[in-house]
């Protein structure tokens, strides 16, 4: 899956939030390895201790950011999927060992496509669920127009 259809699948406010645990975590990361020093090595200067928290920090808002955006896109794949998109987002996050996203992925449902004559969400396939219309009986999608009768019979002379 390409990267920029993955986020543009996610919520913006989604994408804010991660951006802003990432910036969080790095801040805070360096703001703790300043303020601290490690007991192996007191004498170890300011800046190597910034950097060894910034380093940590990234690595932890990295990896909270992108659970963030795959719980965002769960949501919103769910919910183009006709599928009940808060109860598998709960699932996707709350199912230890990355199961939930196991989960989700093995029993999601195919994506629903409007009908072209009644506009119901349906199955993608051939027929329509609710109005029965053959979705590949026209090359455009349109409805075939209806067939004139002449009176002549089906071999005029």
């Amino acid at each position: 899956m390409k990267v920029h259809y993955f986020l543009t699948a996610v919520p913006k406010a989604v994408r804010i939030a991660a951006c802003a645990i990432l910036c969080c975590a790095v801040l805070i990361g360096v703001v703790v390895g300043i303020a601290t020093r490690p007991v192996h090595c007191p004498t170890a200067p300011p800046a190597l201790n910034g950097l060894i928290g910034m380093g940590m920090g990234l690595l932890i808002g990295t990896l909270a950011a992108i659970w963030l955006l795959c719980l965002g896109y769960v949501y919103a794949d769910a919910g183009r999927r006709a599928m009940p998109p808060i109860l598998w987002t709960l699932i996707a996050a709350l199912v230890p060992n990355l199961l939930g996203f196991l989960f989700y992925f093995a029993l999601r449902r195919p994506l629903v496509s409007p009908c072209p004559r009644c506009g119901q969400p349906g199955e993608i396939g051939r027929f329509c669920s609710s109005c029965g219309f053959d979705k590949l009986g026209s090359p455009t999608g349109n409805p075939p127009p209806p067939s004139v009768d002449t009176g002549l019979g089906s071999n005029p002379v």
